[in-house]
């Protein structure tokens, strides 16, 4: 099998692990088992568990960053601003998602450190790109709340069924097009053009 086959059998080994039977029975001989692989050939490509944990969060960084890359090839004749593309990437998240992604926190729980790519990652996407695009308050109240619906559901707090939440999903990416639009060149030129 090659290696790269490997690593990602091994990945979602972990993960589901951690799904099923939660972040305490994550070891190297679950992993090995589960992904029927050997412990040998395991520790070739993890030799620890903080390399498998590092490599977990590294995949989910570059899962999103996919993601993103999809939704702004998707969005890409609208124009979308990097928040629109954001709000979209976390409503498009099921269910499945959410839940590996809580998994993955939690195995860290011990091992905040960890974190560290994943909190750099955000922020920097938070206050370089979205941030520096359109109104700086209104696009962190947008993120923010497209967030904490995020969290909601990857914590499985029963604040809103599906379908509601999908319409609020809705409601804040037209949110942040219409801040979009209100910063666009055009809509510049427009203002500049009557105040002369």
């Amino acid at each position: 099998m090659p290696r790269s086959i490997t690593k990602e059998a091994l990945l979602d080994a972990a993960e589901a692990i951690v799904l099923e039977s939660g972040a305490a029975h994550l070891t190297l001989d679950a992993v090995a088992e589960r992904s029927r692989i050997s412990k040998g050939g395991l520790i070739y490509n993890f030799p620890t568990k903080e390399a498998l944990l590092v490599a977990m969060i590294g995949r989910l960084i570059e899962n999103l960053e996919n993601r993103r890359e999809r939704i702004r090839r998707e969005l890409a004749p609208q124009n979308p601003s990097e928040l629109m593309i954001e709000i979209k990437v976390l409503s498009s998240l099921v269910e499945t998602d959410a839940r590996r992604s809580a998994a993955i926190l939690a195995v860290i729980a011990n091992r905040p450190d960890l974190m560290e790519p994943f909190r750099e990652t955000l922020c920097d996407r938070f206050t370089k790109r979205i941030l520096s695009e359109g109104h700086p308050e209104r696009s962190t109240i947008l993120f923010f709340a497209a967030f904490g619906l995020h969290f909601a559901e990857m914590l499985s707090l029963p604040f809103l069924d599906p379908e509601r939440r999908k319409k609020v999903y809705a409601d804040l990416l037209s949110l942040a097009r219409a801040d979009n639009d209100l910063g666009s060149p055009a809509h510049e030129a427009d203002l500049q053009g009557g105040q002369t």
